[in-house]
């Protein structure tokens, strides 16, 4: 056989190989260790598993596997960071934050999001003030006694110490983060809302580079993504952070159909007490049914998705 036939041949091959990826069920199925490849397309994207964790040259958001927990770290592609959240469940869990945000390159963050005041949202961040340089916190503003915990209290006083700027971010403000930038979709700190459920604080925030969009939602419930909905905020994003750790009292159906997204991450796993505590199962049928690809801390640990002109790329621990 010629070497142009055997060419042909192995083409035909893979485009054959490619076309039965394509019309199978899951596309990802059996995408195993270092594969390549693209789905071209806004609405595409391309899977491997990578142990590396080196810094990348565009928009990447790395959502951290810290339990049922809530932590991510956006770097822009002109190397400015953000971190959204800083929830561990132990000391342990926080030194492992801080290792990760140093194999990242951070030294400095731009913004330091605390969506709300719960425990599992907040517990490294009096680490993360003393080791890291912060330009600014948004977070909602809270008194001791609204909240009620010691760690909030050690926020607060962490926060001062270092002399951070400390902004309750208002509803509608877009902030940059170099190349990227960021709006505020909801953040109500009233007295009213916090005693009824510090949840519906959430700072509720969508993230761009022009090419790709991410919402984060903190542990907003229903009751806020309804409040988001009438408002007929600009929800849509690609990637969605499930909200409330996929919580059946978040992620309404009508909330998750406005979003729209191509990909969902769950951070969830075990709680303070050791017990696992997985998303529900009715919000997993959901994102099954708007066909949307789920990434679970509990199951594929990091998860970093890459925002690129092709479609995103998107990178596990396991």
């Amino acid at each position: 056989m010629s070497k142009k036939n055997r060419k042909k041949n192995l083409f035909g091959l893979f485009l054959l190989a490619f076309i039965g990826l394509l019309l199978s069920e899951n596309p990802l199925e059996g995408w195993k260790g270092r594969q390549t490849g693209f789905f071209i397309g806004k609405d595409s994207f391309f899977f491997e598993q990578e142990e590396s964790t080196a810094p990348s040259e565009n928009l990447t958001v790395h959502y951290l596997d810290v339990e049922k927990c809530n932590c991510a770290l956006v770097c822009s592609s002109d190397g400015h960071f953000m971190l959204i959240d800083a929830g561990s469940n132990d000391d342990a869990h926080t030194e492992e934050t801080m290792e990760y945000l140093k194999a990242q390159g951070v030294e400095r963050l731009d913004y330091l999001v605390v969506t709300h005041p719960h425990m599992d949202h907040i517990r490294s961040v009096p680490e993360i003030v003393n080791r890291f340089e912060v330009n600014e916190v948004l977070m909602g503003d809270f008194s001791p006694d609204m909240v009620g915990t010691k760690i909030y209290c050690m926020v607060l006083d962490a926060i001062q110490e270092k002399g951070i700027l400390r902004t309750s971010p208002a509803e509608g403000e877009v902030y940059q983060l170099g190349n990227a930038s960021f709006s505020i979709l909801a953040n109500d700190d009233s007295a009213q809302t916090a005693a009824e459920d510090l949840n519906n604080t959430s700072i509720v925030l969508r993230l761009t580079d022009g090419l790709h969009d991410f919402l984060f939602c903190g542990d907003a419930e229903k009751e806020l993504e309804a409040a988001l909905l009438e408002k007929n905020a600009d929800l849509s994003a690609d990637v969605l952070l499930a909200a409330h750790h996929g919580s059946s009292s978040s992620n309404s159906p009508a909330f998750l159909e406005a979003v729209g997204p191509q990909i969902v991450v769950i951070s969830c796993g075990a709680d303070m007490d050791g017990e696992a505590q997985k998303p529900a199962q009715s919000v997993l049928k959901a994102f099954e049914n708007l066909g949307t690809k789920v990434f679970r801390s509990d199951e594929n640990g990091d998860v970093v998705i890459e925002s690129l002109q092709e479609g995103l790329r998107i990178r596990t621990e396991k």
